[in-house]
């Protein structure tokens, strides 16, 4: 972990420097305890940017067909990136969830389970309520502009375009359980997410 945090502060430095990187509420994200980073998705290069900007060791829930490029492979692994089924229910990668939030740590994923290249915010899939409900774990939402101006169709030139980052208020879902309608509680719960990860968007996008 050492030698990942230096690696990580040095390409850190490196890109915000290139994407005058803007980040917001690092004071809002626990430094112990397991919980869900949830975010936007825009880009494949989304995880290494959060992944530099968060203070703690982070595990991103990645797709599958990322795994069959050696050079995406290879940056994401480097991430902590594990693969994800996303057209079948995928235990394996629930259950490592869990474990590593069980353990402490900080699983990311993106709900919206697609990346949408053209700046909006798609619905988010029920799988973060369920790992959060089985998990008993809190879920912080994250908020991405402007990664999806790095590389453009249709000539797919690369581009340097200023990102932001927001991180929200920490969503404690023992509150959604308690609440009316919480047999409900994974369908509740994404809700609550993906309407503040969208509150941030809109407040770094403006």
């Amino acid at each position: 972990r050492i030698f990942y945090r230096t690696l990580k502060a040095t390409i850190g430095s490196f890109f915000k420097l290139i994407y005058r990187m803007e980040i917001k509420g690092l004071e809002k994200i626990p430094l112990e305890g397991g919980f869900i980073l949830c975010s936007n998705h825009q880009s494949y290069i989304d995880p290494v940017l959060i992944g530099l900007m968060f203070p703690r060791y982070l595990y991103f829930m990645a797709k599958v067909e990322i795994f069959k490029n050696r050079i995406l492979a290879g940056i994401v692994k480097f991430f902590n990136a594990f693969p994800v089924n996303r057209r079948a229910f995928d235990r394996q990668a629930i259950r490592l969830s869990i474990k590593i939030i069980e353990a402490g740590e900080v699983v990311g994923i993106f709900p919206e389970g697609t990346r949408a290249t053209d700046g909006n915010i798609k619905d988010g899939q029920k799988g973060i309520g369920l790992i959060s409900l089985l998990a008993k774990s809190p879920i912080m939402p994250v908020a991405i502009s402007g990664s999806n101006m790095i590389i453009r169709k249709p000539h797919k030139r690369l581009y340097f375009p200023k990102i932001k980052i927001a991180f929200g208020e920490i969503i404690n879902i023992r509150n959604v359980v308690s609440e009316p309608g919480s047999r409900n509680a994974p369908e509740i719960i994404v809700k609550k997410v993906m309407d503040s990860i969208k509150e941030l968007y809109m407040q770094i996008s403006a």
